[in-house]
Order: structure tokens, then sequence, then C-alpha cells
């Protein structure tokens, strides 16, 4: 297969990664390859876990993911090829509707995405962690909190 090739298919992948809905979590479940990572590197310290590695960590994550945030759909998603034809930077935000705990989540994300034999090896989320926080610390003034806490 050509690098241009690679790429292409690599990129769908990517393509179908941001457009899974959250509320079927199986949907990104099944575009993880089974020794997925995922790590949030510039997260905040007090987070309980900021890396989750293998396909049960996945699956807990994806799961607790859908179970914290609503309407988690990517908008403005900006897909950025590099020299190799696994790797991607992509940009996003969510859109007006997306919350967390129940609380409005005007997020923006960079993401690395390495794709490896068609399933997402490796995904690095960059966002603005005093968002995140505000929108805890306002949910949890109304007596909710993240699940596991």
């Amino acid at each position: 297969m050509t690098d241009a090739a690679a790429r292409a298919a690599n990129r769908a992948v990517v393509e179908a990664f941001f457009t899974s809905n959250l509320d079927n979590p199986s949907e990104r479940i099944a575009l993880w390859h089974p020794d997925g990572v995922k790590e949030l590197p510039f997260a905040p310290s007090e987070l309980p876990k900021t890396r989750w590695e293998g396909r049960d960590d996945i699956v807990a994550n994806t799961h607790a993911n859908a179970g914290m945030f609503e309407n988690v759909v990517h908008t403005d998603l900006v897909i950025h090829d590099c020299v190799d034809p696994g790797l991607f930077f992509v940009t996003s935000r969510m859109v007006d509707e997306a919350r967390f705990l129940g609380e409005p989540y005007p997020q923006s994300f960079v993401h690395l995405i390495r794709v490896q034999d068609g399933a997402v090896i490796l995904q690095q989320e960059f966002f603005n962690s005093e968002i995140l926080a505000g929108a805890e610390r306002a949910a949890r003034a109304k007596g909710r909190t993240p699940l596991g806490s």
C-alpha cells in the first residue's frame, strides 16, 4: 500500500472516531486498537486517572465518559496529516449543547492520534483544564460528582 493510500485509510478511521456518538459507546470502542492508549498529558493533577492502556481500560473510560458527558459532538473538526501516514493532529471544539455533569462544557481540543492496523492505538488529548475544573466545581456545588469519585 502506498503512503497516500495508507494515509487515506487511516484518515477515514480518524474521521469515524470523531463522528462516533458517545451516547452509543460501542461506536467509539469499536474504533480502538486492542493495545490502545489514551492519555491526557496536561490534565489537572487532581484527576484520578490520566492514562488508560489496553482494551479493558479504554472500555471502562469510554463508558465512564458516556455517563458524565452529554452531547459530546466535535465540531469545527480539522484533521492535519503528518509525514507518517498513521499520525494525525486534530483540532476541534464541543458543540454549544455539550455538558459535563450537566454543566456547559465549551471546550476546545488538540488531539494527537496514531492509527495502526485500521484502529486508533494512541490518542493524546490536550484541552483547557480550567474549563473542565470549572464545570466540575459547578456540578459539585449542585451535588453532582464524577463517576468513581
